[in-house]
């Protein structure tokens, strides 16, 4: 990685990181990717990178972490990276890991149509199905128990994992934890429509927020 590359990487991360783990993925480093060559909008769903996840574009999801030392997205358990660089922003496939056979540019996709917007607040799963983003405006849908549309898989790809001492259980599989993203909302439906990228927040900062309901009422 070139000293550059890291430079400008660096000018790009937020001055002070309130991440509930300190190896999630750099909001500049989220959103959508193809390999380079290939069109965003060919048809199906490209690469997505959240917080925490990779999801392939046939649905596959891995557990992903950032390298800050090699300026890369790896995946756990696996020699497979993504290193980033900043000079073209663009993201390079080592399938075999740095130095290690063939490499393959990625591009980055356009955000979906719309003004983004912070929004931070409780993120919720309460029961089957039920995805929501609470924050001091009004709970936000994210997904229902009978979404299969594509605008929703798309939403889902971006919504990160919690680690476990981030993360409130109302249990098996349920609970709540604290975020803040970047996003797109129809405000007659109540639905966030995109994510472009997350960030992870410890707890206690939900917790002390005054204009946030409490997630049990």
């Amino acid at each position: 990685m070139a000293l550059r590359s890291l430079v400008l990487l660096a000018a790009l991360l937020p001055a002070t990181l309130a991440y509930a783990a300190t190896d999630d993925i750099p909001e500049v480093l989220q959103g959508r990717w193809v390999d380079k060559g290939e069109s965003c909008e060919s048809g199906g769903r490209a690469m997505a990178i959240s917080a925490t996840t990779l999801v392939y574009s046939d649905g596959t999801i891995s557990d992903v972490f950032f390298a800050p030392e090699d300026s890369a997205i790896r995946i756990r358990e696996e020699a497979t990276n993504y290193e980033y660089v900043a000079d073209d922003d663009t993201l390079l496939f080592h399938p075999q890991g740095f130095g290690m056979g063939s490499s393959f540019p990625m591009i980055r996709c356009a955000e979906p149509a719309g003004q983004m917007g912070r929004r931070c607040g409780w993120q919720a799963n309460l029961s089957p199905g039920e995805w929501r983003l609470v924050d001091a405006d009004r709970s936000w849908i994210l997904s229902t128990q009978d979404d299969d549309n594509a605008t929703t898989l798309a939403v889902m790809d971006m919504v990160p994992d919690f680690d476990a001492g981030q993360f409130v259980s109302t249990g098996t599989y349920y609970g709540y934890g604290c975020v803040c993203m970047t996003v797109a909302t129809d405000t007659t439906l109540g639905r966030i429509t995109a994510i472009a990228s997350s960030q992870r927040l410890p707890l206690a900062t939900c917790e002390v927020d005054p204009s946030l309901p409490s997630i049990a009422d």
